[in-house]
């Protein structure tokens, strides 16, 4: 029994020995998916674009709160009696719910087709497609903040 227990140790010992090596070595080239300093363009067009994702992604909690409370609010107008809701109020309230879906929807359907190591053979062609894909979250990141400042100018009345 404690031949197997050593064996079972100097195992996980060894293990965690050559597990230091690499996560060491990753730890200093790698963080959160790209290179802390770009070194190429490429590094750089991939951190622009997760930099727009990053962005767009931490307010994308406010945007699904944002849309329930439209949707919350929309609700609440449809129990009271039709002569007593003001219909410019309850369009903007649906305008601004429907910009705060498009918003969701497009970060949703950009991620979805987001393909990082799309053409990672090429560099030529990787370039073009990271610029692309920089341009694209660009848009979706500011489709985002602007249905957010909407929602925060018509919920906060």
């Amino acid at each position: 029994m404690s031949r197997l227990m050593i064996a079972l140790v100097s195992i996980s010992l060894f293990a965690m020995a050559c597990n230091n090596e690499a996560s060491s070595s990753d730890a200093t080239d790698r963080k959160n998916g790209f290179p802390p300093a770009p070194k190429t363009a490429e590094d750089s067009l991939y951190h622009d674009v997760m930099q727009g994702h990053d962005a767009g992604m931490a307010k994308m909690s406010k945007l699904r709160k944002n849309i329930n409370e439209t949707q919350r609010l929309l609700d609440s107008l449809s129990k009271v009696p039709a002569q007593k809701v003001k219909a410019a109020y309850k369009t903007s309230l649906t305008d601004v719910q429907t910009a705060l879906k498009n918003a969701n929807d497009e970060m949703m359907g950009w991620m979805d087709a987001f393909k990082p190591d799309s053409a990672s053979n090429n560099k030529e062609i990787r370039l073009k497609y990271l610029q692309a894909e920089k341009e694209k979250v660009t848009v979706v990141k500011e489709h985002i903040l602007s249905a957010l400042q909407q929602a925060d100018s018509l919920l906060k009345k």
